[in-house]
């Protein structure tokens, strides 16, 4: 019988989510006005620095992945290591990108090299926890909590953030300037993200031996080529599809993430909302992710995804029709995310069920590849985002700072609650149709490959 993790372990392993997504959630929600309003580039060239570090971002999260894949570090596991030295190496090139140093050339260079260097190295950090995950347990349920506790950490991050994000800028940027008061909140976060994943590293001392080529049979993976990679995750139909699902799910989030401080001081008229905002729906996304055990183990993982984002796109939808009423436009948006997060609280126990089936299939255990694309459509998320808003944006004729006309309202307003609308409803659509991995299913691979290891070993 497999050993059971603590439940320490099982419901803490989400705390470098927390600071993690404290951290990036400064990019989320503030990347984009900070470019227009604070660094003051033209929508032009923030737009071409939104699209180009988008496009870069989704090449090194396939390069992280390969790195994960075909590269061990020797400080304690194959996956655990990264959580030692990445995060040290992320922290200061995520800070460049919240920095306005020299002119507008050179700005704007600090800016790109910060971006897409720390992208690459937070891209393997984050692939190495969806990758630990598959190492930790391979019982179902396990694998559940451990999945939703990393989804409670993030929604604990949002909360932490949506607390303190505006509060830190205001009170830095008084004692400097407005662009050194998002510098250093992120420097902030940025160090409490270092000690998160050196926390888990601790926490997981010993849960990786060095034996990876054992897990992968005769372990002719270890040789593979980038291309030879690529054509097992073509082989592998149900990780495709939950791709697909995850890019229409993460565009719509990002859609919201960057357009709410546009919603809010444009269209509502009151950005100092914006706080209330963040912090209602970070409340709604922690409860969802404590719902989501519970939801996860009764529904299964499968049939509560794709019904919850049809649940958050009709509630999305509704958003649209309460413009006149802040507060019940934010009700019914964090019931929303309620749904939402109940869904993607599925994420990483989902795409570790892949790498069973890719196994099952194939022989081969491309464990860190896989877990490397859960990276992969958030990213595409962000560049289709960046597209949709520069585009948006353009087209309503919005220009920063100055009062909004009523077609720049009813633009906005009409991104900010039909774009993940329709995102979700085309995440549950896909989903529903495409993914047909079930529980039982899982367990019955993981047996058959258990017993093929055990004949060649004998």
């Amino acid at each position: 019988m497999a050993e059971r993790l603590s439940k320490s372990l099982l419901y803490t392993y989400g705390i470098p989510d927390m600071f993690f997504n404290a951290m990036i959630s400064m990019e989320a929600y503030f990347f984009a006005a900070f470019l227009t309003d604070y660094a003051q580039f033209s929508i032009a060239l923030a737009g071409q620095i939104l699209h180009f570090t988008s496009i870069i971002d989704i090449i090194f999260a396939l390069a992280g992945g390969v790195l994960l894949q075909k590269v061990t570090l020797r400080y304690g596991g194959k996956y655990r290591s990264w959580f030692l030295i990445g995060p040290p190496l992320v922290a200061p090139l995520f800070i460049l990108q919240f920095t306005k140093i020299g002119g507008t050339p050179t700005a704007a260079l600090f800016v790109v090299f910060g971006f897409v260097t720390s992208h690459l190295f937070f891209n393997v950090v984050v692939s190495a926890t969806g990758g630990m995950l598959g190492r930790l347990s391979q019982l179902p349920n396990e694998r559940t909590i451990l999945s939703t506790s990393r989804a409670q950490g993030m929604s604990a991050g949002q909360i932490l953030f949506s607390a303190s994000a505006m509060p830190m800028v205001a009170f830095f940027a008084a004692r400097t300037n407005k662009i050194a008061g998002f510098t250093y909140t992120v420097a902030v976060y940025a160090i409490l993200m270092i000690l998160g994943y050196w926390f888990i590293y601790w926490k997981t001392a010993g849960k990786d031996p060095y034996d990876e080529t054992a897990l992968q049979g005769s372990g002719p993976n270890a040789g593979l080529t980038v291309k030879e990679i690529m054509g097992l995750v073509f082989k592998n139909p149900p990780l495709m599809v939950l791709i697909l699902a995850q890019t229409f799910s993460s565009t719509s989030f990002f859609i919201i993430t960057a357009m709410a401080i546009y919603y809010f001081t444009y269209v509502a008229g009151n950005a100092a909302f914006l706080s209330v905002f963040l912090l209602s729906i970070s409340i709604s996304r922690l409860a969802g992710t404590f719902a989501a055990t519970w939801i996860g183990l009764k529904m299964g993982k499968r049939h509560s995804y794709w019904l919850f984002f049809v649940l958050a796109a009709v509630g999305f939808a509704l958003t649209r029709f309460l413009n006149h009423y802040l507060w019940g436009f934010t009700l019914t948006f964090s019931l929303s995310v309620l749904c939402v997060s109940v869904s993607t609280s599925m994420n990483t126990a989902l795409f570790a069920d892949t790498v069973v089936f890719g196994e099952w299939k194939t022989g081969i255990n491309l464990r860190a590849f896989t877990m490397a694309l859960m990276n992969f459509p958030i990213k595409m998320g962000v560049l289709i985002r960046s597209a949709v808003m520069t585009a948006g944006l353009i087209m309503i004729g919005f220009v920063a700072n100055t009062q909004p006309t009523p077609r720049v309202i009813e633009g906005i307003s009409s991104i900010m609650s039909f774009g993940p609308s329709i995102g979700y409803a085309l995440t549950a659509i896909t989903f529903f149709l495409g993914y047909k991995l079930e529980e039982t299913g899982i367990v019955e691979m993981q047996e058959q490959i258990a017993a093929k290891k055990t004949a060649v070993q004998g």
